[in-house]
């Protein structure tokens, strides 16, 4: 009766505070499996506030815990106490990537781990610098030298540029070791490499300043604001249209909260009514707009039964994942 009533609370996603007995008075640690000022911890930061709120934690802390694309915090969670006090928050399609790659730092199976809810999604672009000589898409594919890509690790970047190069036919030099989204950027706009693969949020100001160029969108549609560019699914043809697909369907799921596995179905429940309330909080609603971080929520129930679909769907770019993991090795 009790996960009853709290189901159909997610449903009406009113006003009222829900306590969340399960964690009422305690306090409760979001692992941010990514940079410290990168967007993924703006967000857990953003949102925690409405979630002591709605939970009636004690408190909700933002720990970063950085490494390896999201590897490093989601290692931590897996051997965490599945109680609701420890959860994560950071992009599931590098979770998934890593695993579908055979990473041996991996130590989790991401279709066990228990979603909470999705704050946000958008489409990825791809962008070189704005003083570059690749114009397009087909000129990176014509280059007579490797395309240099600046990578912060083996997230969903990363894995996304492999599937592009190896459908496109492009030869690709990673360089790994770069902090998060502005320190990529910051090498692409100086020239130390050619392009980089972000979030068009992140990337708009950027583009709009003039410093760097969109060549190519990873979504089912153009990007309204920049209708001249392509996506990824428009440049394939055949069997490598599959592999493309693949990673679009996992981008959706992008930002999002989970907890380790076996989690207390009460503490999952009682998580998920209370993060749902906290995305539907007109006032972080607002805070979000006022602070660029835009919110597309997806309740956890929903991201749960999508995750085995996505997995089991990707694996027609396993070799490719494997392939680009070895190369960096």
């Amino acid at each position: 009766m009790r996960l009853l009533l709290l189901s159909i609370f997610s449903v009406c996603l009113c006003s009222t505070i829900v306590r969340a007995e399960s964690i009422e008075g305690e306090v409760v640690t979001i692992l941010s499996a990514n940079s410290a000022g990168g967007m993924m911890t703006r967000y857990a930061r953003m949102i925690a506030p409405y979630i002591k709120k709605y939970s009636g934690a004690a408190d909700v802390r933002v720990r970063v815990m950085t490494g390896g694309g999201g590897i490093r915090g989601t290692n931590f969670l897996w051997f965490s106490e599945p109680d609701g006090k420890t959860i994560a928050f950071t992009s599931v399609p590098s979770l998934i990537l890593a695993q579908l790659s055979g990473s041996e730092a991996v130590q989790f199976d991401a279709t066990r781990l228990v979603y909470l809810g999705r704050a946000a999604t958008e489409p990825r672009v791809l962008t070189v610098g704005a003083t570059s000589s690749i114009l397009n898409i087909d000129d990176a594919r014509t280059l007579d030298r490797p395309f240099i890509f600046p990578s912060q690790g083996t997230d969903e970047d990363f894995y996304s540029m492999a599937v592009l190069a190896n459908v496109l036919d492009i030869e690709v030099k990673v360089i790994s070791g770069y902090d998060g989204h502005s320190d990529t950027a910051l090498a692409v706009i100086k020239g130390d490499g050619d392009g980089h693969i972000t979030g068009w949020s992140a990337s708009e100001a950027v583009i709009e300043a003039g410093d760097e160029r969109p060549i190519l969108t990873l979504s089912q549609e153009r990007y309204s604001p920049y209708p001249n560019i392509p996506t990824a699914l428009e440049v394939v043809e055949d069997d490598s249209r599959q592999a493309v697909q693949a990673i679009v369907n996992m981008l959706d799921m992008r930002r999002g909260f989970f907890g380790p596995p076996n989690l207390d179905p009460i503490a999952t429940e009682e998580l998920r009514v209370a993060i749902s309330a906290a995305f539907n909080d007109p006032e972080l609603i607002e805070q979000s707009k006022l602070a660029g971080l835009p919110l597309l929520p997806s309740d956890g129930n929903i991201e749960q039964q999508k995750i085995g679909q996505i997995t089991e769907a990707s694996q027609v770019i396993v070799p490719i994942l494997e392939a680009a993991l070895h190369a960096i090795l």
